[in-house]
């Protein structure tokens, strides 16, 4: 299970101390630290705990000035490691000759993405004359930054520096927010079933991590869950009797849970036939029902759900000519009827007609580099092999571009039928 960690960036010119900084927080040498400028070609990570704020991952980054098409690379990958961070450090060198436009530059783009700021300042030894001079400077250059912020004046050279930045970190940070959980309705009493149909890409030794995230989450709270699989080529089989059959052990699973099941949560690809099988004969849902693509897009988004069913508005407006953006956060050898590459474009083309809508696909980790104003719509997968942080620079950077952003199982319930969609929203009602 990935562990869900808070983010901490560390922002500035080259040679300010960044490196050292990140160093002397992770009491080893993670990153290189020399004198040239330019030393951190890319960006540095390093997970580790802290008592107050629990797992935490540093991020080391490029100095945003250094000149070049090497340093305009570097610059714009360190300005999109801030997109994901929930704090920002901003370091300065109160004695650098060169004004501040670089650090009001961070700043203001933290302050514009609503992240936590912190200042600090490193005092190289070798450059002070007095303390009172020092405050003087800092405090001159507080004034000039165009948003205010805890800071720290510290010279990192001191060996003494480690605890003291970590309790400055800690006891000024607003990073502990809330995090949402799934269903926070249910108790002990109620028993969700989890519908998990594998198929050939399913890997072997191990449940798909929102299938295990699920899981583990409601045990969590100790509410039972029941794992069941569909033989979905059964369920869809053209031969009525094995149809039957896999319809009649699905339903014998229903009857032996009876009225304590509370909720069924299926797999995205089987709700055509898990929305149709928990109605009775007059139409009425016998259990709740959801996908884990939903939860995780409800998850991963921190609680955004609404907009990701808003982008189901715009997929009724595609049109000939539309681009849509399929992406994709985990990169994997795609067989069979992979979702995002087989059976999204195939419903696609169904509704509009081959080759009428022009599908792109975005796999893995990057997503920014995209042109996304090109898109009338972009249709997400869960989210679950990135972090929450990830997703949030995502979702800003597709409403800083005005473009509309669904979800793999938001998509495939409306395609199977609005009520299936609407079905599949209804626990999150209670949310």
């Amino acid at each position: 299970m990935t562990v869900e960690r808070k983010n901490i960036g560390i922002f500035g010119r080259v040679n300010v101390g960044k490196s050292l900084l990140m160093n002397t927080i992770t009491q080893q040498e993670t990153s290189i630290v020399d004198n040239k400028a330019g030393t951190t070609a890319d960006v540095k990570q390093s997970v580790m705990e802290f008592h107050e704020l629990g797992p935490i991952k540093l991020f080391d980054t490029a100095g945003i000035d250094e000149s070049g098409v090497l340093g305009h690379k570097k610059r714009q990958k360190s300005l999109s490691t801030l997109k994901e961070c929930d704090l920002v450090i901003v370091m300065i060198d109160p004695f650098d000759p060169f004004g501040l436009e670089v650090e009001k530059e961070i700043i203001t783009q933290a302050h514009a993405r609503k992240k936590h700021l912190l200042f600090l300042f490193n005092l190289f030894a070798e450059k002070i004359t007095n303390a009172e001079h020092t405050q003087t400077v800092i405090d001159s250059l507080i004034r000039e930054l165009p948003h205010r912020a805890p800071y720290l004046a510290i010279d990192l050279a001191n060996q003494k520096s480690s605890n003291k930045i970590v309790n400055f970190i800690t006891e000024n940070s607003s990073l502990l927010k809330k995090s949402v959980d799934i269903f926070p309705y249910l108790t002990a009493k109620d028993l969700v079933l989890l519908n998990i149909p594998m198929d050939e890409e399913t890997p072997s030794g191990r449940l798909l991590r929102p299938q295990a995230l699920v899981q583990e989450k409601l045990i969590r709270r100790f509410i039972p869950t029941i794992a069941y699989r569909m033989d979905l080529v059964k369920a869809r089989s053209i031969n009525t009797e094995v149809k039957r059959e896999e319809y009649e052990r699905f339903h014998n699973m229903l009857t032996l849970l009876g009225t304590s099941l509370t909720l069924l949560v299926t797999d995205s690809q089987a709700i055509d036939i898990v929305y149709e099988w928990t109605l009775d004969k007059e139409g009425n849902p016998l259990v709740a029902i959801t996908t884990f693509s939903i939860i995780m897009a409800h998850l991963m988004s921190g609680g955004r759900l609404q907009e990701f069913f808003q982008g189901i508005e715009a997929l009724k407006r595609l049109k000939k000519g539309s681009k849509i953006l399929i992406a994709e956060a985990c990169n994997h050898d795609r067989i069979a009827e992979d979702i995002g590459t087989v059976q999204i474009p195939k419903k696609i083309a169904q509704r509009f007609g081959e080759g009428t809508i022009q599908i792109d696909h975005a796999f893995g980790r990057e997503f920014s580099t995209y042109s996304l104003k090109e898109y009338q719509l972009i249709i997400h997968c869960g989210g679950c092999m990135i972090d929450k942080q990830k997703m949030a620079a995502r979702l800003k950077d597709l409403v800083n571009a005005k473009v509309p952003i669904t979800n793999y199982g938001l998509f495939l319930a409306y395609f199977h039928s609005p009520k299936a969609l609407e079905r599949s929203l209804q626990p999150f009602l209670k949310c």
